[in-house]
């Protein structure tokens, strides 16, 4: 009799299966990417030598050509390559010698650079001090000899010796390490193949998930961005948005208009007819000054009656106080209904980048001083830092 298995167990079978599967391929992968990855090092430990026999030799080149100058000259300035060559090839020598300390044939060669580099340098410190002690016609004679152009032929012969045998044993590491890459290639391609098809299984569910908890964090960055009565931009979101346009117009050396803005007579409505009431009315008006400002200005509600409106890239005080004076115009509009049975308007206080204020804490402040100006001078008209001017209906 054939025994028959349910599905839950076909299917644990099958996830079991592939999970021995995974975890075979996935070896092979890790085994061969750590193969690759100690072929692919030990290739750039010999580049870094290669560089290192480099350093070695510039130095050597920058304390010749400073003992040079020194001695043409008599001049300690000149001397100045001298000494920081000696500050570098000592570390530099160490550097070359600990990094080709893994091959004998090169660091065998290697130990002569560092015997002819030693006798190089005791050489120019012996026609420096020389010089110093005023024997100028030996050391006048030293640099222009053929003798002293070729006691660096001898170094240089012998780290090409050492940089041709390392750029052999590279292209050996390399091709060892594109070997190893193929194979890491097939082992990554075989556990892809795996890991896709047991992740098609979760997709749906992780794809739901994630929409959620995107949907989740849209709706609580707007929430923490937004007034929620009159949905424009809160406190917060108002300067960070208002410090960003400061930004952009220290670049383009633009300007940037503020505009604060405190109803007059909504305390009253508020007072007598409930909050429900100053409510509607703070949404009404909302709803007004958007339809009046530009589509590149930014409102936002700063809280209670208090609003404030950005008008980035404003050309100058004239155009802020046509912006203003349209505003106050349409808390009176006759083609709409009348806010309330209670007059309403609003001071506002103007303040321009860079004129008024030079960052965003001087900007606020002068726009709310300005506001409160405006209210001084009788309510329902614009102010600027300096000046006021009543609204004409």
């Amino acid at each position: 009799m054939h025994r028959k298995f349910s599905l839950e167990r076909k299917i644990l079978f099958a996830f079991i299966g592939a999970g021995l599967l995974l975890l075979g391929a996935g070896w092979f992968a890790v085994d061969s990417g750590r193969s690759y990855l100690v072929a692919d090092a030990q290739a750039d430990r010999l580049r870094d030598a290669e560089r290192a026999l480099l350093a070695v030799e510039l130095s050597l080149r920058g304390a010749e050509s400073g003992q040079r100058g020194y001695l043409l000259t008599g001049r300690e300035e000149h001397l100045r390559p001298y000494v920081r060559a000696l500050e570098d090839i000592g570390g530099q020598i160490v550097e070359a010698r600990e990094l080709l300390a893994e091959q004998p044939e090169a660091l065998q060669l290697f130990w002569k650079v560092d015997a002819l580099v030693r006798f190089k340098l005791a050489e120019l410190q012996h026609t420096i001090e020389l010089k110093r002690d005023s024997e100028l016609d030996s050391t006048l004679r030293i640099p222009g000899t053929r003798a002293d152009l070729m006691e660096m032929d001898p170094i240089r012969a012998q780290i090409d010796q050492i940089q041709k045998l390392l750029r052999a044993k590279v292209n050996a590491e390399l091709a060892r390490s594109a070997q190893r890459s193929s194979l890491t290639m097939v082992g990554a391609l075989l556990t892809g193949v795996i890991v896709a098809g047991l992740a098609i299984a979760a997709y749906l569910v992780i794809a739901w998930d994630l929409r959620e908890r995107r949907q989740l964090a849209s709706r609580i960055e707007e929430q923490a961005n937004r007034d929620p009565l009159t949905q424009l931009a809160n406190r917060r979101s108002f300067k960070e948005s208002l410090e960003l346009a400061l930004a952009e117009a220290r670049q383009d050396r633009s300007h940037v208009g503020l505009l604060f803005l405190d109803l007059d007579g909504f305390k009253t409505v508020n007072d007598q007819h409930g909050h429900d009431t100053g409510d509607a009315l703070l949404v009404e008006i909302a709803r007004r000054f958007r339809e009046t400002m530009c589509e590149s200005d930014l409102l936002g509600r700063l809280g209670g009656d208090e609003f404030a409106l950005m008008a980035p890239h404003a050309k100058d005080e004239q155009e802020l106080a046509q912006l203003a004076q349209r505003l106050l115009r349409s808390l009176g509009d006759p083609n709409q209904p009348r806010l309330s049975e209670h007059p309403i308007g609003a001071s506002i206080g103007i303040a321009l980048f860079p004129a008024h204020a030079a960052d965003l804490r001087g900007l606020m402040a002068a726009a709310d001083a300005a506001m409160y100006e405006a209210k001084r001078a009788g309510k329902n008209r614009i102010a600027f830092a300096r000046s006021s001017v009543p609204f004409a209906a």
